[in-house]
């Protein structure tokens, strides 16, 4: 069952779907409910937050905007946005699913820096990738370093519909690496948990993927260009924000 919609608003507006964007003022943000995604984002008791959110929100102040935050699990989303329902998406990357969008045209300004990595227990730390036999991962997520191993059967993967129980997971064993965003593990561990010594901890010798998370749109071009010219002229402001988050330049470290 689709969890129920929240609006988050900088005026904290009411407003119909119909109406949504119709003043060329009012934009609907498909994003992801997934709890404990922080620095990036986080969806807790109804209400969205996160670094990109505050990207996005001074993003709205500068230009006169209004963005309505609409959450969902991250398929579901990604279906609604390629159909023309949300105005903008957050995350978004062009190589996430491809084949889902080929039939569309999406504007994409990178927003965010990220890596997807393997988390292993502190104990199998560079001990290399043939031991790795089941991969956890996050539901709707797709470990594309590792599609080869998973098509020859080499590696199978077990999907856990959040990450505090992929985190559970890989702590008891159930699996012996956990792929995710490694920066969110990070945070999650020594920031919320504050764990001298986390249980499980990123192993940059593994096969890795490092990109920009992207806030993307198929129905407004230009509202993502003004984007991409907001993050290159107000770079200090942008950067004060991730000081706040203590979110780092480099993962690979």
């Amino acid at each position: 069952m689709m969890r129920p919609l929240f609006i988050s608003t900088l005026a904290c507006l009411m407003l119909s779907g119909a109406a949504l964007g119709a003043d060329g003022k009012t934009f609907t943000v498909g994003v992801e409910d997934y709890q404990n995604f922080l620095p990036y984002s986080e969806f807790r008791g109804g209400v969205y937050g996160g670094l990109g959110k505050d990207i996005l929100d001074a993003f709205a102040r500068h230009q006169g905007y209004t963005f309505v935050y609409k959450a969902y699990p991250l398929k579901r989303r990604d279906h609604l946005f390629v159909d023309g329902k949300l105005d903008l998406a957050y995350p978004d990357n062009p190589n996430w699913v491809a084949a889902l969008k080929r039939n569309v045209t999406i504007s994409y300004a990178p927003i965010l820096e990220f890596t997807d990595g393997v988390l292993v227990r502190p104990e199998n730390l560079g001990k290399g990738i043939g031991r790795l036999k089941v991969l956890g991962i996050p539901l709707g997520f797709t470990p594309y370093p590792y599609q080869q191993l998973m098509s020859n059967g080499t590696l199978r993967v077990e999907e856990t519909g959040d990450y505090d129980s992929l985190y559970q997971k890989l702590i008891v064993k159930r699996v012996d690496g956990a792929y995710m965003n490694t920066r969110i593990a990070r945070y999650y561990w020594t920031k919320i948990r504050k764990a001298d010594q986390p249980p499980v901890v990123y192993d940059p010798d593994l096969p890795h993927a490092s990109g920009q998370w992207y806030v993307s749109s198929v129905k407004h071009p230009r509202l993502v260009e003004e984007f991409k010219r907001f993050m290159a002229t107000n770079r200090q402001e942008v950067d004060e924000l991730k000081k706040r988050y203590q979110f780092v330049g480099s993962e690979d470290q």
